[in-house]
């Protein structure tokens, strides 16, 4: 039973969490896949061209909402889609300058949210707090189907 209850706690935190950053998220215009795709552009340096292939394992959505998901944030213009030098049938996307600029004030923000967030907590309860986090996720990989 206690163990059912730790586990509950966790789920309403990370719950609580999950609400906070899409908050964030939606001052920004954005909701959480929209994020992933220009953080995961972002991640891949300049120019920030990423494959679809790419985002399907980073995102971790369907093909279709991918597409929807572009589609979306081309209208907003914060990416474009690009001729792959390789594959004539691959569209990778690229940040504009717009879709950069956002996502680099996103993740300033995001970073101070987390600081905020963690303040009560010494480094050495961090450290701790990170070591069981990756344990948890490891058993919780580990148990899945």
């Amino acid at each position: 039973m206690a163990d059912a209850t730790l586990l509950g706690g966790i789920i309403g935190v990370a719950a609580n969490l999950d609400a906070i950053g899409l908050k964030a998220l939606k001052s920004f215009g954005l909701g959480q896949s929209e994020h992933d795709v220009l953080a995961c552009a972002r991640r891949q340096g300049t120019p920030y061209v990423v494959t679809p292939a790419r985002l399907l394992e980073e995102v971790r959505i369907t093909s279709g909402a991918l597409t929807s998901c572009i589609n979306r944030l081309i209208k907003k213009k914060l990416v474009k889609r690009v001729q792959a030098d390789n594959d004539q049938r691959s569209k990778p996307i690229v940040l504009t300058s717009k879709g950069k600029t956002l996502i680099d004030d996103i993740t300033t923000h995001r970073f101070t949210l987390a600081q905020s967030l963690l303040s009560g907590f010494s480094d050495a309860e961090k450290a701790a707090l990170k070591s069981m986090l990756l344990k948890l996720g490891q058993s919780a990989y580990a148990n899945g189907d």
